[in-house]
């Protein structure tokens, strides 16, 4: 069967699958590299943009906000998703984790409590594409 020609950034929601190993914060994000990386100040360009918070969750208790830029995890760099979810995963054990954020070029640190995986609800696809 043909595949459709995706972006490699289209992400798939199915309904109640469970997400896996990885402690929730509560955010939808993204990595963020290149000018955008420069333009929020991070280190080398790189860290994970908090593109929403989930309304109720640890993250928004606790004051992470859309537009924060994510560089660190109890001490350790985080350059993009993959280590955010490696760091996470690795700290399913503990009840908080230390966050540290860029936010309006200050730093910032913001302890979460972390959220026990769940199942996902329903979401519609999400799109992006370099044009």
């Amino acid at each position: 069967p043909n595949m459709p020609d995706l972006d490699e950034n289209y992400m798939y929601v199915a309904p109640n699958v469970f997400v896996g190993r990885t402690p929730m914060l509560g955010i939808g994000a993204e990595d963020l590299t290149g000018q955008l990386g420069t333009y929020f100040g991070t280190p080398n360009g790189e860290g994970v943009l908090v593109r929403d918070v989930k309304a109720g969750s640890a993250a928004e208790k606790a004051g992470l906000k859309a537009g924060d830029v994510i560089v660190k995890l109890d001490d350790k760099d985080v350059r993009n998703l993959r280590d955010l979810r490696t760091e996470l995963r690795d700290k399913s054990d503990q009840k908080s984790v230390q966050v540290g954020v860029l936010r309006k070029g200050s730093s910032v640190n913001v302890t979460i409590p972390i959220e026990k995986p769940k199942r996902m609800e329903m979401q519609a696809p999400v799109h992006r594409a370099q044009l």
